[in-house]
């Protein structure tokens, strides 16, 4: 009986090394979150809105500052995550989307490719051109938003922050 308990604790012991060199194999760590280095990464104020073109009257732009006074308070922050929320003006930001300009909810992914701007809100995708600088970022925007019609550009202006 005495090589049957040496058996069991060989077996035993055995067993508790395969289960610790198995369990310290394991995965500790989640898959970390992309990061986007993207120099759009950060906060942007609103600067301004206007006609691409000089001297293009786009009625619904002279409004704005009118229905949402705190335009200029407009902030849009671009995570390295690749979410973006805007805040500072909730009126501008409803204005932005209502017209179907630049819609930026809880829950808008942002990425930048081949000079334009993506944002995705759900099965909803807008792509914007965009230039970007170290201190300054312009987005155009189709102020048409009926397709049918030709292209009407607004260009918005933002300051880093």
């Amino acid at each position: 009986m005495k090589p049957f308990k040496v058996l069991s604790k060989t077996a035993i012991l055995a067993f508790l090394i395969l289960a610790m060199a198995i369990e310290s194999c394991k995965k500790d760590d989640p898959e970390p979150t992309p990061v986007d280095t993207n120099p759009i990464v950060g906060s942007w104020q609103f600067v301004s809105v206007a006609p691409e073109t000089a001297g293009t009257s786009i009625p619904n732009l002279a409004l704005i500052p009118t229905l949402a006074p705190c335009i200029t308070s407009l902030v849009f922050k671009f995570e390295s995550n690749n979410k973006v929320t805007a805040s500072g003006c909730e009126s501008a930001i409803a204005i932005l989307t209502a017209s179907g300009y630049l819609t930026v909810g809880t829950d808008t992914k942002w990425k930048v490719e081949n000079g334009k701007l993506k944002l995705t809100n759900g099965t909803t995708v807008q792509e914007f051109p965009i230039t970007q600088q170290a201190t300054q970022m312009t987005i155009t925007v189709n102020t048409n938003t009926d397709k049918t019609l030709p292209v009407l550009n607004a260009v918005i202006v933002f300051k880093k922050i």
